[in-house]
C-alpha cells in the first residue's frame, strides 16, 4: 500500500488544529475550506481531529483510511449534514436518502446508467459540443464556465428527458443556480424555517423549485400518458421494477430527476472548465491532444465507439478531476458510536475524506500541483493505491452517473480539441482561484481565448 499511515495522537483523539490555530495560522477566516483540509493533512497526519462551528470533525487523509471510512465502516454512517437537511428541497433522491430506501432507489435507477445505455448518449454529447463550438469566433474571449454550464445542461436535458428545452434553457440554468443556493444553508440551524422567510434569496429559491417541479412533473405526466422507451433516462426510471414488482412513484421519480439535473450538470461543467484552463496553460499537452483527436476522428464528430481510442482526452479529464475535483470532499455523519483504530468515534461526529487533499498528496502524486495527464497511463496507475484517487466517491454511494461523466468529459474534450485550442488572456488569472461550495467551482469568471487549430 505504500507509505505507512502517519498517526499523531494523545492516546484519546488524533491530533489536529485548535480553533485558535485555525484562525491565527490562516484557517477558516483566510483560507478556503479545501485549502484548510489540505493544510490539515500536511501538518497533522493522516487522521486529523478538529471542530468546525462547534461540531467534531474527523478527517481521513490516507487511502487505507479512506477505504475504511467509505466502504468498511459505511454501515455506521448516515449521509452528511448538508445532504440530510437538503431533503427539504431535493426530496428523497440518491443524494439524500438513507438505507434501505437508498439501495432500493439505486437498484431501480441502475439500468438507466448501464454501459450499453450510456453508449447511446455519445452522439448527443458530441452533437451538442460541436453545436457550441460552431458559434465560437477565432480570437474570442469569454467565460468558459458559462459555456460549459449551458452545454452540460443541454446534454442532461436531452439524455434525461429526450428534450432540447432550447426556449427554456436559460430560465432552467438560472433556476438550477439559485436552487443550489439553498444547500449551503444546511449548515445553519433550522434551514427549513430560513427557506420559508420572505427575503429575496429565499423567494428566488421557491420560484426555482416551482419552475423545476412543474417541468419535471409535466414530463412525467406525458410519459405516463404515452409510455414507452424513448432512449432517455426518464424512460428507464419510469419503467424500472424492483424485486417485488414495485415501481417508483411520481414523487420518487421527481426526486431522482431533480438530483440528476442538479448534480449531473454542474459537476461535469466545472470539470470541463478546469480542464480547459489547464490545457490553456500547457500548449504541449494541448497540441498532443489535438493531434490525437485529429488522427482518431479524421475530422468527423466523435461517437461512443471512439471513447476507448481517445486515451489522452480521457487522461486530461482524469487529471482535471484530480487537481480540481468538483466533489472535493466526501462527508458522512456517524449514526452511532463505534471504535476506529483505537479511538472512539462518537455519534454525530462529522467524517470527511477530502479528495482535494488526498489527490494532491506527494506520496502518491509527485509534484502534486503540476498538470500531468500521463499520471493516468496504465503503467503509472499500477503502483498507486486505489483510494489515492476517488473523484466519484466509493462504496455503496459511489456516483451512479460516473460512467456517463467519463463519456461526456472525454467526448466533449475531443470534439473541442479537434478544431480549437484555448489560450490564457494577458491580465487574467494566472493561478486558479476556487470556490469550494457544494461543488468545487472556479471563483469568478474563467475567461479564456479560443483559436482554431
Amino acid at each position: 500500500m505504500g507509505p505507512q499511515i502517519r498517526l499523531r495522537a494523545d492516546g484519546v483523539t488524533p491530533a489536529g488544529p485548535t480553533v485558535w490555530a485555525q484562525v491565527v495560522k490562516g484557517g477558516a477566516f483566510r483560507l478556503d475550506a479545501a485549502a484548510l483540509l489540505r493544510r490539515n493533512a500536511e501538518e497533522y497526519g493522516d487522521l486529523v481531529f478538529f471542530k468546525a462551528l462547534g461540531r467534531p470533525v474527523l478527517q481521513f487523509n490516507h487511502p487505507e483510511l479512506v477505504q475504511e471510512m467509505l466502504v468498511r465502516d459505511a454501515p455506521h454512517h448516515h449521509r452528511n449534514l448538508v445532504m440530510q437537511k437538503s431533503k427539504a428541497v431535493l426530496g428523497e433522491g440518491l443524494l439524500t436518502s438513507e438505507e434501505p430506501l437508498h439501495m432500493r432507489q439505486r437498484r431501480l435507477a441502475a439500468p438507466a446508467f448501464h454501459r450499453q445505455r450510456i453508449a447511446t448518449y455519445g452522439a448527443v454529447i458530441a452533437r451538442y459540443t460541436v453545436a457550441m463550438t460552431g458559434e465560437w469566433k477565432p480570437g474570442a474571449v469569454f467565460d468558459v464556465r458559462s459555456e460549459m454550464l449551458l452545454l452540460a445542461l443541454r446534454i442532461v436535458a436531452k439524455t434525461l428527458f429526450d428534450s432540447k428545452f432550447d426556449d427554456e434553457v436559460y430560465a432552467i440554468a438560472a433556476a438550477v443556480d439559485s436552487f443550489q443556493g439553498f444547500l449551503p444553508l444546511a449548515f445553519l440551524p433550522f434551514p427549513e424555517l430560513i427557506q420559508a422567510t420572505a427575503i429575496p434569496a429565499m423567494r428566488r429559491i421557491r420560484r426555482s423549485r416551482e419552475l423545476l417541479d412543474a417541468l419535471i412533473y409535466r414530463m412525467i405526466a406525458e410519459r405516463r400518458a404515452d409510455p414507452g422507451d424513448r432512449g432517455d433516462l426518464l424512460s428507464m426510471l419510469l419503467g424500472s421494477v424492483d424485486e417485488e414488482g414495485g415501481r417508483m412513484s411520481d414523487a420518487q421519480v421527481r426526486d431522482e430527476c431533480l438530483t440528476i439535473l442538479l448534480a449531473g450538470h454542474e459537476t461535469t461543467a466545472n470539470a470541463l472548465s478546469f480542464a480547459a484552463w489547464l490545457l490553456a496553460g500547457d500548449p504541449e499537452v494541448q497540441e498532443r491532444l489535438g493531434q490525437e483527436c485529429s488522427e482518431t476522428l479524421g475530422g468527423r464528430v466523435p461517437e461512443a465507439a471512439d471513447y476507448a481510442r481517445l486515451g489522452l482526452a480521457e487522461r486530461v479529464f482524469a487529471e482535471a478531476l484530480r487537481l480540481y475535483p468538483p466533489v472535493w470532499v466526501t462527508a458522512r455523519t456517524a449514526a452511532e458510536a463505534y471504535e476506529h483504530r483505537g479511538f472512539e468515534i462518537r455519534k454525530g461526529t462529522i467524517l470527511v475524506a477530502p479528495q482535494f487533499a488526498v489527490q494532491r498528496d506527494a506520496r502518491w502524486w509527485p509534484e502534486p500541483d503540476r498538470f500531468d495527464p500521463d499520471r493516468f497511463t496504465p503503467e503509472a496507475k499500477a503502483g498507486r493505491p486505489k483510494f489515492a484517487y476517488f473523484p466519484f466517491g466509493a462504496g455503496s454511494r459511489q456516483c451512479i452517473g460516473e460512467g456517463l461523466a467519463w463519456m461526456e468529459g472525454t467526448l466533449a474534450l475531443a470534439a473541442i480539441a479537434q478544431g480549437w485550442k484555448f489560450e490564457r488572456v494577458s491580465g487574467e488569472r494566472e493561478t486558479m482561484r476556487v470556490d469550494p461550495s457544494v461543488s468545487l467551482r472556479p471563483k469568478g469568471p474563467l475567461r479564456l481565448r479560443v483559436e482554431r487549430r
